[in-house]
């Protein structure tokens, strides 16, 4: 039941990921671009896991190196995210130091993990990652001035609902256990940050003038 439930997460996040991808492809909006990204990675990381389940103890080798590519790809989702809102929600200077210090973190993140696999690690990575989101997100989603930040900002809160049930190990069925129940709860978390990832739009930058000036791809 780990497997499939891990498989149909996987399966869920591929399919909006290349929604979004050819969206914001089209529509010229990169802060949805890498939304997508983010998307294909968790989605890799789903499938990874979902396999590493399958294999169990058979293979300890083949187990750790399914496992490895899974905390990468996670790895992957959360900076993609992250630099998805930097795009939506700041403009230049802060926008720049911001990508930064995102690119610095996942290379930091990859590094650690190539000789390190606790899975708190893989928590303490998208746990800040996610904070962020919500620190620029937050204010809008409580001033109700902006669905994509109340669907997101919704998605982390779901998110969080989904780690609590799987660290208090909640359990409905022997053979349905807190992971299988944690990858459901999963989807429907993943099912709002593909909501509002669809209506992100890149922010604004200054024009000279003081006015806003558009952004390729608007019209």
């Amino acid at each position: 039941m780990t497997v499939l439930t891990d498989l149909a997460l996987g399966i869920c996040n591929a399919r909006w990921g290349i929604a979004l991808l050819r969206q914001g492809s089209s529509q010229r909006q990169y802060s949805q671009v890498l939304w997508g990204i983010g998307f294909l990675a968790a989605a890799m990381a789903a499938i990874l896991g979902g396999i590493s389940h399958a294999v169990g103890d058979q293979s300890p080798s083949t187990r750790l190196k399914l496992w490895q590519g899974t905390t990468l790809a996670a790895g992957f989702t959360s900076a993609s995210m992250f630099a998805s809102t930097a795009l939506a929600c700041t403009t230049r200077p802060l926008k720049g130091k911001l990508l930064l210090v995102i690119v610095a973190k996942l290379l930091a993140y990859c590094g650690w993990m190539a000789a390190h696999d606790r899975f708190i690690y893989v928590i303490i990575d998208y746990g800040t990652a996610m904070a962020g989101i919500v620190a620029f997100h937050g204010p809008a989603a409580l001033r109700r001035s902006a669905s994509e930040s109340r669907y997101i900002v919704g998605g982390v809160l779901v998110s969080l609902a989904a780690a609590f049930i799987q660290m208090r190990k909640v359990t409905l069925h022997r053979h349905f256990n807190h992971n299988d129940l944690y990858h459901l709860i999963q989807i429907g978390a993943c099912y709002l940050f593909y909501r509002g990832g669809r209506l992100l739009q890149d922010q604004r930058e200054p024009s000279t003038n003081g006015t806003p000036s558009e952004v390729s791809g608007k019209s």
